[in-house]
């Protein structure tokens, strides 16, 4: 069976269908794993063919879009958001017919968040996911999963600000992330998220003749190198750790990371996440494509990718050794699907999973863990 384009927008109730639409875009999620996240958008162009308007069509109005999945038996949800702009164009006027369109675009529940003042009060001392929780809850929002957090935060004095630079400024601290979902809520994915993921499901493999070729980007950049990292902690102290190894072979790269981290111990485990993971520089598949409406892509890859989450674990091999010379593991940052009656395609944004990918600590493991499984022959090495 051929999947069908099948997509249909919802607008305050009122439903159009393929035939009304004249383009679709949909993104979600940031650039890079150093990105802080924004809002998703949604722009959906709407043909008037009988001149009849969509004077219904208001700011505000909630927005829901759907595709079909690949067997064409169900409707996958890829966007759910509220109305932000309308703009009206005539496509075509003569004699007889009048043909307009209206660009409706949309915005996920971030651009809420951003909009919605918070911390008129005294926060607790607290660690980062209680007070990215206490946030969400003040501004509102609708809440996804929020992980078990790690780090103590200092008691935060009155000082109001926006929820969404608050909680993307705490998730960033914990070196974890908040996100939307398609469904329209918010969460926050601790620093083990994807761990877990990866743990639980393993990195999903694409084929690479799915992928087109001519827009394919890999990047490898001295920026992403630190070697040298001071974190703040306790209003004006900080924890220092450095990578010997790596100042040799790249020279001394500083930098300093003010938090509100309370005790050394955390700070002292941050800074040796981040050394962790900014040592050495990696390369990222920052952009690629794959054709949606390719018939020899697999069913059950077109469902993910009509699926696709915030840190979606992925894995590439065999491509060009420019683009890496190895096989690619990584996770998404950030995707595009486009559509219209023809053609519909998703890019995808990505980085290299060093940058994401969390050693445990002692502190972390749950004190019920034994050593049963453990071989007679194990011994012990240290590392550098």
């Amino acid at each position: 069976m051929a999947w069908d384009i099948q997509a249909t927008v919802t607008i305050d109730g009122v439903s159009y269908v393929t035939k009304a639409i004249g383009a679709l875009n949909v993104d979600f999620g940031r650039n890079n794993v150093w990105d802080t996240q924004r809002a998703s958008t949604a722009t959906i162009k709407l043909l008037d063919i009988t001149d009849s308007g969509f004077a219904g069509i208001d700011i505000n109005d909630p927005v829901i879009i759907q595709i079909q999945n690949a067997t064409n038996s169900a409707y996958i949800t890829i966007f759910t958001g509220t109305v932000s702009q309308i703009l009206g164009t005539m496509r075509i006027s003569n004699v007889t017919t009048d043909v307009a369109s209206i660009t409706v675009t949309a915005v996920g529940p971030f651009a809420k968040l951003s909009r919605s003042p918070v911390g008129t009060v005294i926060y607790p001392s607290e660690n980062e996911a209680q007070r990215i929780s206490r946030i969400l809850t003040e501004s509102g929002a609708s809440v996804d999963t929020v992980d078990s957090g790690t780090y103590t935060l200092m008691e935060r004095a009155v000082n109001p600000n926006d929820a969404l630079t608050l909680v993307n400024n705490y998730a960033a601290m914990a070196t974890g992330a908040v996100y939307e979902t398609t469904s329209g809520k918010v969460g926050y994915a601790s620093q083990q998220r994807r761990n877990t993921d990866v743990a639980t499901n393993g990195y999903y493999v694409i084929d690479p003749s799915y992928i087109g070729v001519s827009n394919i980007q890999s990047q490898k950049n001295l920026s992403d190198v630190i070697n040298l990292i001071n974190v703040g902690y306790n209003g004006s102290l900080y924890a220092g750790a450095s990578n010997t190894s790596s100042i040799a072979t790249y020279g001394t790269i500083g930098g300093t990371y003010a938090t509100e981290i309370s005790t050394l111990d955390d700070a002292s485990a941050l800074a040796g996440i981040y050394l962790g993971m900014r040592a050495y520089p990696k390369t990222s598949i920052n952009a690629f494509d794959i054709r949606l409406d390719n018939p020899s892509l697999a069913a059950v890859t077109l469902n993910k990718l009509l699926n696709m989450y915030f840190g979606f674990p992925i894995s590439i091999a065999g491509l060009p050794l420019s683009i890496t010379p190895t096989t690619y593991q990584g996770f998404v940052e950030g995707w595009n699907l486009s559509f219209d009656s023809v053609v519909a395609k998703i890019t995808i944004r990505s980085t290299d999973k060093t940058y994401s990918y969390r050693s445990s600590r002692w502190t972390d493991t749950n004190a019920a863990l034994i050593w049963s499984a453990v071989g007679a022959t194990l011994t012990w090495a240290t590392y550098d």
